[in-house]
């Protein structure tokens, strides 16, 4: 199997990154980095990884002229490995020795398990001291906003349980290489494309969620695999194009993914969500605001996706959402848009 790394001007987290993958305890497992054009010395460190010979997994490196973004990258590094499975990894992670290990349990245990969401917890912790839940697994919600399962939440044991969820973070999640080849958009030109390259980066691992279960592919939720996760990557979070992305992302997967009666009988609750986000947007980060308005012109590449989802559909994707769209909690969701708006909370 592989670990699928992408880098960007991310030369402090990388080296933790990769010692984490080479203590993992699977025998047969190859490091791919893919590093999208950066400038502050990752070259360097990469360099000197390459050089070590005292590596316990193999380490390949892949050199991007341009940032290609999160999802061409990966597009990028899974070009280049022949793997039954495949890790993709965020660069500010740490993983348990065990994780990839038990990762793959899970896949041999369920032929139609397509993705295991390890139990991600903070780097940081609780000012008295307890671990902090990152995520868990992905809940979408009837408003089609995304929540990370368990996030904020002191680790006291109340997610210890394994079992189905809807989706997986794409800071760290095992996925099987026939579910990744089988979900694939068909180009125009012959090619396929695993991560929609449209997204760039945010929200890809929530349309790739929803893309395998609309083809018949589980995720799983194994607590047993560990990993902490600074969240944030490199740099501060809200920049205008992470903001610029994160506003349009979420629009473009409803407009590829979501069932259109379905989507009806919530409009209210989406045009209101989305209504407030953009008024977070032009009064938080106005450099997006224009940015993330001209991205809706690839709503017309996400109907093309979309008509193609639905023809290889092969589950009904209103009994999809019956499955597992969560009810929308607007109190906590307002309170801390709020605190958005008014600068006491950073996010997305």
């Amino acid at each position: 199997m592989a670990a699928l790394v992408v880098s960007w001007n991310a030369a402090a987290q990388l080296p933790a990154c990769l010692a984490s993958l080479d203590a993992q305890d699977h025998d047969d497992l190859e490091v791919v980095v893919v590093d999208n054009a950066s400038s502050d010395g990752t070259e360097a460190v990469l360099a000197a990884a390459e050089r070590d010979t005292g590596r316990r997994h193999p380490l390949q490196v892949v050199r991007n002229r341009t940032n290609r973004g999160f999802t061409g990258a990966v597009n990028d590094g899974l070009a280049m490995v022949d793997a039954d499975a495949v890790l993709f990894c965020n660069v500010d992670v740490d993983l348990a020795p065990t994780l990839v290990s038990r990762c793959v349990e899970v896949l041999a245990r369920h032929a139609d398990v397509g993705s295991v969401q390890p139990k991600l917890l903070r780097t940081v912790r609780a000012p008295d001291g307890a671990a902090v839940i990152d995520t868990t697994g992905h809940v979408l919600t009837a408003a089609r906003l995304l929540q990370n399962r368990g996030e904020g939440e002191r680790d006291v044991g109340q997610h210890e349980q394994p079992g189905e969820v809807f989706g997986v973070s794409g800071a760290v999640a095992l996925h099987r290489r026939t579910m990744l080849d089988d979900v694939a958009w068909r180009l125009p030109d012959g090619r396929r494309e695993v991560l929609t390259e449209d997204l760039f980066a945010y929200f890809d691992d929530v349309e790739l969620d929803w893309r395998a279960r609309l083809l018949g592919w589980r995720a799983w939720y194994e607590p047993t695999a560990v990993g902490w996760h600074e969240r944030g990557g490199a740099g501060a979070r809200r920049t205008s194009l992470v903001e610029a992305l994160n506003w349009s992302n979420r629009l473009l997967t409803v407009a590829t993914c979501d069932d259109a009666r379905a989507l009806r009988r919530v409009a209210p609750l989406v045009v209101a969500t989305t209504a407030l986000k953009t008024a977070e947007l032009a009064v938080t980060v106005p450099a997006a605001f224009v940015p993330a308005l001209r991205r809706l012109a690839l709503l017309r590449r996400a109907r093309w996706r979309r008509r193609q989802l639905q023809a290889r559909a092969r589950v009904a994707p209103d009994q999809l959402l019956q499955r597992w769209v969560a009810p929308f909690r607007w109190r906590p969701w307002v309170r801390t848009w709020w605190r958005r708006v008014t600068g006491r909370a950073l996010g997305v």
